[in-house]
């Protein structure tokens, strides 16, 4: 934990105010490598339920939406999107026992490997944008396009 404290918050100082993108690019290809070796799914709700194979101790993610909203995904033009809230995750345990800060450096390269992971099994590109990081749960955006 202390070297995950370390490395998220010296990163910065090593990469420059441009090291969130890096990092998050660096973990997109690190999860478009490995995402080829999973099986396919047009399913990216499963898709991710896949990537995150960790256990529910370890990860727990659901669905938010508007009360005026009718499900899961809102569809404008060619994306289709989808908001997700992690309210366990190792990096939010990471900012509560270590005390860096949520949606640093780390989680841009998580989301990264995240979204490059489901890429490859639901063949659509995805993206991961974080809303809101707070120290009981981050609210993000999950967007697919064609």
């Amino acid at each position: 934990m202390k070297l995950s404290f370390i490395l998220d918050t010296a990163g910065e100082n090593v990469l420059g105010k441009g090291a969130p993108a890096l990092m998050y690019q660096a973990g997109r290809d690190a999860g478009l490598a490995e995402g080829g070796m999973r099986r396919r799914t047009a399913d990216a709700l499963q898709a991710l339920r896949c990537v995150l194979d960790d256990g529910d101790e370890v990860w727990q993610v659901e669905t938010w939406r508007e009360q005026a909203a009718q499900g899961d995904w809102t569809e404008e033009g060619d994306v289709l999107s989808a908001c997700l809230v992690f309210t366990q995750c190792p990096l939010l345990t990471l900012a509560r026992s270590a005390g860096s800060t949520p949606g640093g450096m780390l989680c841009q390269a998580l989301h990264g490997y995240i979204a490059g992971s489901m890429e490859t099994m639901i063949d659509r590109r995805v993206d991961l944008r974080v809303e809101h990081c707070g120290p009981r749960a981050c609210k993000v955006m999950m967007e697919l396009r064609s």
